[in-house]
């Protein structure tokens, strides 16, 4: 479940058939990019909204994302994710295990959060559909689409900057089934003093966790 959860977070796989590279588009999301890869660090606190338009269910759940560099963690149900750049820690509350696995035999790189403000740099293309006012703020609202149509659960997401901040304020995944998910980010806190420690297990904090080992 965390896998998913993490992967809706970042895999970024949509589909259009007006798919382009829009040119202002892209001009907004470098700005985007270079305002947070100026950061030293990054703590991103958001609400993940998961939604089925068929039964019309809703659910609404706090998370937390460090991020330094290459390293993060990810809060998310009581759950964790853990990444020192080289090795990932996903611990699940519900059963006390925690799995550990090499970056390196993920998924590429949709499974790294250190890349969720610039994952559009790389086989995507984008569109500027308009701007707007959103929660009593300007924005400006971009759609993301893949180069590999047929490859995603997603037939596009949905990204809103806000205009005053040049800052990603919301992400919105549309999935090909009736799911929708929203990333709606809270607050992010820049160049907060965030020690390597917080980016590896500590079992020794999680009595009787039972450790998976999933490396070759």
């Amino acid at each position: 479940m965390m896998k998913k959860i993490l992967v809706i977070f970042l895999s970024i796989g949509f589909l259009s058939v007006q798919a382009q590279y829009d040119k202002k588009a892209k001009e907004i999301l470098d700005k985007v990019s270079a305002k947070n890869k100026a950061y030293s660090t990054e703590r991103v606190e958001f609400l993940y909204i998961q939604e089925n338009i068929n039964d019309k269910t809703k659910s609404v759940k706090n998370g937390t994302l460090l991020l330094k560099a290459t390293k993060y963690k990810l809060d998310l149900m009581g759950n964790s994710i853990f990444c020192d750049s080289k090795t990932l820690w996903s611990y699940v509350k519900e059963n006390n295990e925690v799995n550990v696995s090499n970056v390196a035999d993920q998924e590429g790189s949709l499974l790294n959060p250190a890349k969720v403000f610039n994952m559009y740099e790389k086989g995507f293309k984008y569109k500027l559909i308009r701007e707007k006012f959103d929660n009593n703020r300007s924005v400006y609202e971009i759609e993301l689409y893949p180069e590999k149509v047929g490859e995603s659960e997603f037939s596009k997401v949905r990204l809103l900057i806000d205009k005053d901040k040049m800052q990603l304020y919301l992400v919105q995944y549309f999935a090909k089934d009736a799911n929708r998910v929203t990333i709606e980010i809270q607050k992010i806190t820049p160049n907060e003093s965030i020690t390597d420690n917080s980016f590896t297990f500590d079992k020794t904090k999680y009595p009787k966790v039972e450790v998976v080992d999933m490396r070759q």
